[in-house]
């Protein structure tokens, strides 16, 4: 295998998670998130495994392909030995977004690698040794099980001088308390308590140009998958309007047609409920698990990554 960065460890880890998980999070490491964090996204991995949607997507070999490779290099069973992935920007830019990724890392086989990159650097930051290969990449191990990644040499600095105490982190924050809504069995959770200057891709959405705020979860419960997805609009009629876009949107996938994968969607809208109240607009999606799992084996899904 071709040497690699830490970085790309990371990256490694990091789409290994999102690749095994069809919308996938141990709990969110609160005292490396910098007071100024603007959105956070957690995938508590451990919770998601001991769901029955995964127990399902297992049996149909799902993972197995995904993360063979991967756990060769890095010694690791990705859906076993990673605890969690928490993703959060400090800034508008891509260089403003952190990853941290917690679990059984196999610490001294990926400085290894490190290594054995003649480009590499490492440099002392404070307690900690802070790598990085090119302009690009930067990455650090706050601990033998917790390991953070960006594009920024700064949002780095600032992560590992929040994890240091030197800084403060995030608790007392708008953000900090808005996660407070989540319940404690969701294996995904995210909030954006401030959308504004987070990029074109969110104003280039039909629904998302309007709101304000946004806030999302899954969890299981009684062997159906639970999907939340909380929109904080403007005004009223804001929200009133990304309803009613919603629901246009849900009338064209029923009369998207009646055979193979569509009819499937086309089934799933019936688990989907639109509510607004006031500003507020909800999307509140339930459907079995073993029903998702099926749409999920039955169509490109996870191999469409393989193409």
């Amino acid at each position: 295998m071709k040497a690699k960065t830490i970085s790309s460890a990371v990256i490694l880890v990091t789409l290994a998670v999102f690749m095994a998980v069809p919308a996938s999070a141990g709990p969110i490491p609160s005292s490396l998130v910098p007071e100024g964090a603007r959105w956070i996204v957690h995938l508590d991995m451990e919770k998601f495994v001991g769901t029955s949607l995964y127990g399902y997507l297992e049996k149909e070999d799902a993972f197995r392909i995904k993360s063979r490779d991967i756990d060769r290099w890095l010694k690791m069973d990705i859906a076993r030995d990673v605890k969690s992935l928490t993703v959060f920007g400090l800034g508008p830019g891509d260089n403003d977004i952190v990853f941290a990724v917690s679990g059984k890392l196999d610490k001294a086989g990926i400085v290894a690698m490190v290594e054995a990159d003649k480009d590499h650097q490492a440099a002392a930051y404070g307690a900690y040794t802070l790598y990085s290969s090119g302009s690009d990449e930067h990455s650090a191990f706050v601990n033998d099980s917790l390991i953070v990644f960006s594009e920024g040499r700064e949002a780095i600095e600032k992560v590992l001088d929040t994890a240091g105490g030197k800084v403060k982190n995030f608790a007392g924050t708008v953000l900090s308390a808005s996660l407070k809504e989540v319940p404690a069995g969701a294996f995904l959770s995210g909030t954006l308590p401030d959308l504004s200057g987070l990029g074109k891709e969110l104003g280039q959405s039909k629904v998302l140009d309007q709101a304000s705020g946004l806030f999302f979860l899954a969890q299981e419960k009684a062997g159906s998958l639970h999907i939340r997805l909380q929109v904080t609009a403007a005004s009223d009629e804001s929200a009133k309007n990304m309803a009613n876009v919603v629901q246009g949107f849900m009338a064209l996938a029923r009369m998207g047609g009646d055979e193979g994968d569509m009819a499937r969607v086309a089934g799933l809208i019936d688990g989907l409920k639109v509510q607004q109240d006031g500003k507020v607009l909800r999307l509140d999606f339930e459907r079995p698990s073993k029903e998702i799992a099926d749409l999920i084996s039955h169509s490109r899904g996870f191999s469409g990554f393989l193409d």
